[in-house]
């Protein structure tokens, strides 16, 4: 099998896990797929996407608690809502589906630098651009970007990911609650470590829906 069949077997069988096996990855393992990541392009090379290994018991127990705030927060807020119980099953959905992270082999906040100036921060600046539209996207292209490169290593390395970003509709100033510098901008969790399950391929849109020329 070739180099290009390879990738796109890695890109085909990749699958969101939230379930795995107890055993930890190496930190060789964890390093590789990060210095993978690493290598994701960014706006004039600023690299600000930032991974951080959540290892400390306190601060998964601070995020939970935090989590369950936000989502009893939710429940009052739709108590009285004429959709209350579509709204309510909707929540447990999103809360069920994201609690499994903390039991996780290895839980990351991913999440970007702030203070990153460019171009159109310049002109912003010098009052010659009303506001930096761009500010997050730019930011959020490059995470998305280094999140793939992270997923592949993994998946070529024989280990399961999930990217969750659920947790972050329940938390609120996620990153005081992690006890992050003022700089940093938490956009989605990650989990990693060796599957325990083999969850069946999700459907695809045709590439007639997805793709045209104009």
């Amino acid at each position: 099998m070739n180099s290009n069949e390879t990738l796109d077997r890695f890109i085909r069988e990749r699958r969101s896990i939230r379930r795995y096996k107890p055993d930890i990855p190496s930190k060789t393992m964890i390093e590789a797929i990060i210095q993978c990541a690493m290598m994701a392009p960014s706006p004039s090379n600023s690299q600000p996407v930032r991974f951080f290994r959540i290892v400390s018991a306190s601060v998964k127990s601070c995020l939970n608690q935090a989590m369950d705030k936000g989502y009893n927060n939710f429940l009052n807020a739709v108590k009285h809502h004429a959709k209350y119980k579509k709204l309510r099953n909707r929540l447990n959905y999103y809360k069920r589906f994201s609690e499994f992270m903390f039991n996780a082999p290895v839980l990351f906040a991913v999440g970007t630098l702030t203070d990153i100036t460019g171009c159109a921060d310049m002109l912003v600046k010098e009052n010659v651009l009303a506001g930096d539209i761009n500010a997050y996207t730019d930011l959020d292209i490059t995470t998305g970007l280094a999140l793939k490169g992270f997923l592949l290593k993994a998946q070529s390395m024989g280990l399961g990911t999930c990217v969750l970003t659920a947790p972050m509709m329940f938390l609120q100033d996620t990153e005081s609650v992690m006890g992050l510098e003022h700089n940093i901008r938490i956009t989605c969790f990650l989990t990693l470590g060796y599957a325990d399950e083999i969850p069946p391929p999700t459907g695809r849109k045709k590439i007639t829906e997805i793709f045209q020329e104009i």
